[in-house]
Formats: structure tokens, C-alpha cells, sequence
């Protein structure tokens, strides 16, 4: 409309169950072949991003949740990529590019999304209490925060319960490091065929996150 912003709702879409019995095997294979096309990576790191994918979609299950980490000691290391992977792979994505503590606690309380966190050397450092809201959704015991609300400012607790992707040039603050699984990105080497991520490639990954969705249920 002329002369107002039209907000939009945050997307977050949740995968169809695949309709037949899915093989653990052959889901992480499948699911680690798609990170090696597009990232440059070190030995073991697809295999730990493909366990965080399944992580998202099996929350319900588990009590800890670890942050996936994103790092890289400069830029072009493929560090945004692989959150655009990850986002097309995981339970409920809901990618941003910068977030204050306030709406952290407050989208997770509403939506229970998986979040994706990319330029994160920006803003994180700066911010004790968005930093503390990340720590404390580490620990589903301990995954809540207080706050007051609305006229008479009765407080209301809010869950910080959520699998959280973070990327960044650089390392994370050590209390949120220590609470992470760390994929140290790199940019390829000569010898390295790597395919450019592009958007209409997306669609080939919804397969993958429908068969995450029918392994999580079945198992």
C-alpha cells in the first residue's frame, strides 16, 4: 500500500513425511554427498553437519541441543553457502542476518524454528544478553528466559529451546563456542571441483528433508 510497509510474516515450512520407510545409512550418505558439492570442507565436517540436519528434525527427542558453528578466518570461505544448504535441510529454517535478544526469545517462543544465523561476527560480540539467550537454549532444562510484559509488567517466562546455526568470520565467545559443534570453513583448493550454489537447486533438497522428517517419525 503507498505510503506504509507491509511486514511479512517469517516462513517457516515443515517437511511432508516421505511416504515409504526411509534407511539411516543411506539418508546420511545422501545428505553429506549434497554438503561436499557445494562447500569445501574438512574431513568429518559433512558428516557432522548431516547429523546436526536429522538433530533438527528429532529436537523432541533430545535434551541438549548443540549450536552449529560456521566459522572461517576470512571471507569467500563458503560460510553463507552452507547456511543456504542448510536452510533447504532442516526442520522449520528461519534464516537472519542480524536479531536482537528481544526477538530471539520471542520468535522461538512463537514458532519453534530452527534459526540460521549468518554475519554473526557483526553484532554477537556486542550483546552480553543475546549472547546469554544462545547459551541458555542449549540445555532444554534451562532453556528459559524471564521477562516482564504488558501494562502491569507481570513477568512470563519465554523458551530459548531451539537448534540455532551460526556463522561468522572468526571464533564465537568462548561460553557459546564450548556449547557448539565448530565446522571450520575454508576457501577451495585448486585441485577442488565445487558447484555454485544457486537457488534453483533448492528444490532437489526437499526430497532430503521429507525423508529427515519420515526417519525422525519412524524412529
Amino acid at each position: 500500500r503507498s505510503g506504509q510497509r507491509v511486514r511479512r510474516r517469517c516462513p517457516l515450512p515443515e517437511p511432508e513425511p516421505w511416504p515409504e520407510p526411509v534407511d539411516g545409512d543411506g539418508l546420511l550418505n545422501a545428505l553429506c554427498t549434497v554438503f561436499h558439492r557445494y562447500l569445501a570442507l574438512a574431513d568429518g565436517a559433512a558428516e557432522a553437519m548431516a547429523l546436526w540436519v536429522i538433530h533438527t528434525h528429532a529436537l523432541d527427542a533430545t535434551t541438549i541441543s548443540p549450536r552449529l558453528a560456521i566459522t572461517s578466518p576470512e571471507k569467500r570461505c563458503g560460510k553463507t553457502t552452507a547456511l543456504s544448504v542448510l536452510q533447504h535441510l532442516v526442520r522449520k529454517p528461519l534464516p537472519a542476518s542480524n536479531i536482537t535478544a528481544a526477538a530471539l526469545f520471542r520468535t522461538i517462543e512463537m514458532a519453534e524454528p530452527t534459526l540460521m544465523i549468518d554475519e554473526a561476527d557483526t553484532f554477537l560480540k556486542a550483546s552480553d544478553e543475546l549472547r546469554g539467550i544462545l547459551n541458555s537454549g542449549h540445555n532444554k532444562l534451562l532453556a528459559h528466559v524471564i521477562r516482564t510484559t504488558g501494562d502491569d509488567h507481570e513477568p512470563a517466562s519465554f523458551t530459548t529451546w531451539a537448534p540455532v546455526a551460526i556463522a561468522m568470520i572468526g571464533k564465537l565467545p568462548g561460553t557459546l563456542e564450548d556449547r557448539s559443534l565448530t565446522i571450520q570453513m575454508r576457501r577451495k583448493r585448486p585441485d577442488e571441483n565445487v558447484t555454485r550454489f544457486r537457488l534453483d537447486h533448492a528444490n532437489k533438497f526437499q526430497e532430503l528433508a521429507n525423508m529427515c522428517a519420515r526417519f525422525v517419525g519412524d524412529n
